[in-house]
């Protein structure tokens, strides 16, 4: 029991982190923060601090942060009125935070001890063959850890590439894993040992940047995406048409959350 908590608010905390970036640099840049929430409705506890309303809600699984879009066009704290430079780097808030709390989580363990069985057997860059424990000075801890995302976001996207493959010509959703997925293995790692456990989170936390960075409309790589389409035209997609595409993606991604959801629930419960 005490694992699956654990593994609840790890994975939790993750998407709050995500979120808490966009809202670091939102405020950065002067953007009007309507709502930082914990959770999503139905609204339990709500707090007003200047602008911004800070609430907790019902359905204890991620958090939002709605930005201000209603202010006249000329208001400057209005998001849709700042330059696209600065909506990219907004929009790439929760990407660098992930980023950043995976890097912290891999630089501790090759600062204190990185078991070499753990990492993945292709993987031996500046790794002596007798070793089993890696342990490093801070400095090239970290240099060690520079290659190591290298080389998860390579093997990622070659992963990403072979799986969506599969899905539009098989329809085959063997290679994703989902929510249900991602916590199972959280709390199977925690199971075998707390370190193991903080290892899968920092795995996730990085997951979760790299996919956020995808094109698709749904996530952040999305929003930049059209960024770069107002950049090539001159002027913003039509309102009416983002979201059109985004909810048609929306629905699609739903439709593929929901395979996922069930072949993750039988590989890890019923296996």
């Amino acid at each position: 029991m005490l694992t699956i908590i654990i593994s609840l608010l790890a994975i939790n905390l993750l998407i709050i982190a995500h979120e808490f970036g966009h809202f670091l640099l939102a405020k950065f840049y002067g953007v009007k923060i309507d709502e930082f929430s914990i959770g999503f409705p139905p609204r339990l506890f709500k707090i007003k601090k200047g602008e911004v309303l800070y609430s907790i809600n019902a359905i204890p699984f991620g958090a939002f942060v709605k930005l201000s879009e209603d202010l006249p066009p000329t208001d400057k704290r209005n998001f849709l009125s700042k330059p696209a430079s600065q909506k990219a780097i907004i929009f790439l808030g929760g990407v660098l935070m992930n980023i950043i709390i995976a890097f912290i989580v891999f630089v501790l363990m090759f600062s204190f001890g990185f078991p070499k069985v753990w990492l993945p057997t292709n993987y031996s860059y500046l790794i002596s063959e007798g070793a089993t424990i890696l342990k490093y000075p801070l400095p090239q801890a970290i240099l060690q850890t520079g290659h190591f995302m290298y080389y998860v976001l390579v093997q990622s996207l070659i992963g990403l590439k072979i799986a969506f493959i599969k899905i539009f010509t098989h329809l085959d959703v063997s290679d994703l894993v989902g929510p249900v997925g991602l916590f199972a293995l959280t709390s199977k790692g925690f199971q075998y040992s707390t370190t193991y456990g903080f290892y899968i989170v920092g795995l996730i936390s990085y997951a979760l940047a790299i996919f956020n960075l995808l094109p698709i409309p749904v996530v952040d790589g999305g929003q930049l995406l059209f960024l770069v389409i107002e950049k090539l035209r001159k002027k913003p997609v039509a309102r009416k048409t983002e979201e059109m595409i985004t909810n048609v993606v929306f629905a699609l991604l739903i439709l593929l959350a929901i395979l996922v959801t069930i072949k993750d629930v039988r590989f890890f419960y019923f296996h």
